[in-house]
């Protein structure tokens, strides 16, 4: 065997101790969700466990026993006494190799640089980042506002279109209630709210009307349960279903509709299932005024027809500098649409 050969084949040894080492933590790591398990996805297996925990020692052993046998190859052709400093020596690199080898694996999934990374979009004073891959989920992204690191788990970002300094997002991940669900945040803002303990719907731009035009106040649609938020003071409602909902129905639901011109009403359609007698079903659908200072519904008409009520059924009228909720006058024969008393 020459030279080069002797020497090649021990390196070789060396870098499959590297191989050997990282695929024996790994499957630790895959042990470890057995012994835990992961919600909805892997129950606990002790039996597997144990198992995977067998085969990465295997495998750690193996290495270790791969790399004594590759440097003691290296050093065999020289003097006693040379031998055990260059064993040490390759050792040491071959350590070295391993944790340069994990840095390169971990570090892209750590590191979070102190300012925007390339591609990021800028939105007035805002940066929003693209997923890292040290975010928490893939579809996280961190906010910069005014070089500022405003959150690092933002998803489904909306911007206010009438105020390009106030955004809502949900949250990608989070350890607990508080951290989860919909956020608004204000440029110069300390931290952002929790506004709705739900995430919020997917927004485009059928969301842009759900801010008020005099930019008071937003309507924060998640999954059947809006909110009404505040955006002076970030101070958020209850569930707009739990105020208006009908209570005794068997089942009640509570929709946005729209703002008056001047923002100083919007308008909500309750609709409501309830059961006759006879147990059969039917369904009505009530168009309200809300005042947002105060959360107090004014009612209009009502609706029996299943589509409820939908633009171009209702419009707002104005009284006196003031809007007023209306029944579109072209419906005044409408027999599905009539008042019921109060």
């Amino acid at each position: 065997m020459s030279g080069t050969e002797t020497k090649f084949w021990p390196v070789v040894g060396i870098v499959a101790f590297v191989a050997l080492m990282l695929s024996g933590l790994g499957v630790t790591l895959v042990a470890i969700f057995f012994v835990i398990g992961a919600p909805h996805a892997i129950p606990p297996s002790p039996g597997t466990a144990a198992a995977l925990f067998l085969f990465a020692a295997f495998l750690v052993g193996a290495s270790i026993a791969l790399l004594r046998r590759s440097i003691r190859a290296l050093t065999v052709t020289q003097p006693p006494e040379k031998q055990k400093r260059t064993r040490r020596s390759l050792y040491a690199v071959a350590g070295g190799a391993l944790l340069v080898v994990i840095g390169a694996i971990i570090f892209p999934r750590v590191y979070e640089p102190w300012w925007p990374a390339m591609g990021s979009s800028r939105h007035g004073d805002f940066m929003v980042e693209p997923t890292l891959l040290s975010a928490c989920a893939p579809d996280a992204h961190r906010i910069f506002y005014k070089g500022h690191v405003v959150t690092k788990v933002a998803s489904n970002i909306a911007f206010s279109p009438r105020n390009p300094a106030r955004l809502l997002y949900r949250s990608a991940c989070s350890h607990d209630g508080s951290e989860s669900g919909t956020f608004y945040y204000s440029g110069g803002r300390g931290a952002p709210l929790q506004v709705n303990p739900l995430v919020m719907d997917e927004p485009g731009n059928w969301f842009d009307s759900f801010w008020s035009p005099d930019d008071k106040f937003v309507v924060v649609p998640a999954l059947g349960h809006a909110t009404l938020i505040n955006l002076q003071n970030g101070e958020s409602s209850k569930f707009l279903s739990d105020l208006f909902s009908v209570k005794d129905a068997l089942s009640s639901s509570v929709g946005f509709l729209g703002w008056s011109p001047d923002g100083k009403k919007l308008a909500l359609v309750v609709s409501t299932t309830y059961m006759r007698d006879d147990r059969s079903l039917f369904r009505e659908s009530d168009l309200v005024a809300i005042d947002p200072e105060t959360l107090t519904d004014t009612y209009v008409a009502t609706m029996s027809k299943p589509d409820a009520w939908s633009t171009g059924q209702f419009i707002w009228v104005d009284n006196n500098g003031s809007y007023d909720l209306a029944v579109d006058s072209t419906l005044d024969n409408d027999p599905t649409i009539y008042r019921k008393p109060r």
